[in-house]
């Protein structure tokens, strides 16, 4: 099957695909309808919500440009790189545990119905146990740290990369009709946290269109994104917990088979709670964007989207020949 018929047999309402090497995007196809409240169709220029791709998309290179820059190393302590958390429980843990998410926090605080500042909320959260745990409040922290430390806000490190915060300069892609704050969800951030916390944060709210993610992707491809040595930090200062390895910001195969069922050794990722992943073959010389919105109008299972996700990516596997 082709990718097109692939995507226009998506179990989602819209969903947006791209695949590229190195020097070459060569596919970008989009299908569906955005908003099934007004029926409006989706297409190549509108803005989808990155939910937990603002991870390595905008906050991850923000981290390294402070690496590469000397203002913080990637072993040093949390407390000591940002004053501003020296209080917090888990101030000792290193820049790169924070990165690769073993710095003992939990999961995910719906910080969000406490009512008070988030950023605050997350730097008094005591440390749970060892071992690795994918988790987003080790990225509020860091994007908190990336404002304090460059004095400047986050919206600016998304635009380097050709990436937005809300407001958007265009149409976008609706997500769930919300329960906590009454309305569906278009053009404004789907992650509660990040909503609480003004639509900018370190883990979720970064908007972009199908051909920026594909363009980005293909600068990680490119080691364009940092310097070659922190590039390679990136997969080889890793950490394991439940079975799952993470590198700095990433996902390393073959954690949750994110990299569909042929996923490379070296191949690494992210997936975003609304429905959307990027998977990089650095060896295999390509790399994949899934942009949709799956929990458009309200949540689903993930097992289709997830099915769904396996077998473009071993179509896209057969086409280049591995």
């Amino acid at each position: 099957m082709t990718i097109d018929a692939l995507v226009r047999q998506a179990p989602m309402p819209a969903v947006a695909v791209a695949v590229f090497t190195r020097d070459a995007q060569l596919e970008e196809v989009v299908h569906g309808v955005a908003d099934l409240e007004t029926g409006r169709p989706a297409t190549r220029h509108d803005w989808w919500d990155l939910a937990s791709l603002t991870k390595v998309l905008v906050t991850v290179p923000a981290v390294l440009d402070l690496v590469a820059r000397r203002r913080i190393g990637l072993d040093e302590p949390l407390g000591a790189a940002w004053p501003g958390a020296r209080h917090a429980p888990f101030a000792g843990a290193t820049i790169a545990q924070l990165l690769s998410y073993d710095a003992g926090l939990p999961a995910t605080v719906p910080f969000f119905r406490e009512g008070a500042d988030v950023v605050a909320a997350a730097l008094r959260r005591r440390t749970v146990g060892a071992g690795a745990v994918y988790s987003d409040v080790n990225f509020i922290v860091l994007g908190a740290m990336v404002e304090a430390l460059t004095g400047r806000p986050l919206t600016e490190a998304a635009g380097r990369h050709g990436l937005r915060y809300a407001p958007l300069p265009g149409p976008a892609v609706a997500t769930e009709r919300c329960a906590w704050r009454g309305r569906l969800i278009c053009g404004e951030v789907h992650d509660e946290n990040a909503a609480a916390m003004g639509g900018v944060a370190g883990h979720a709210g970064a908007f972009g269109t199908i051909g920026q993610v594909a363009r980005i992707g293909q600068d990680w491809l490119c080691e364009r994104v940092s310097t070659p040595a922190l590039h390679r930090s990136v997969r080889e200062c890793w950490a394991e917990g439940g079975g799952e390895r993470f590198g700095l910001g990433w996902w390393l195969a073959p954690t949750r088979g994110l990299g569909g069922p042929r996923a490379g050794a070296d191949g690494y990722g992210m997936s975003g709670f609304v429905g959307n992943r990027i998977w990089l073959e650095p060896a295999r010389g390509y790399g994949v964007v899934v942009l949709s919105n799956r929990i458009h109008p309200v949540r689903t299972p993930r097992e289709p989207f997830a099915a769904w996700c396996d077998e473009l990516l071993t179509t896209v596997a057969d086409a280049m020949g591995r």
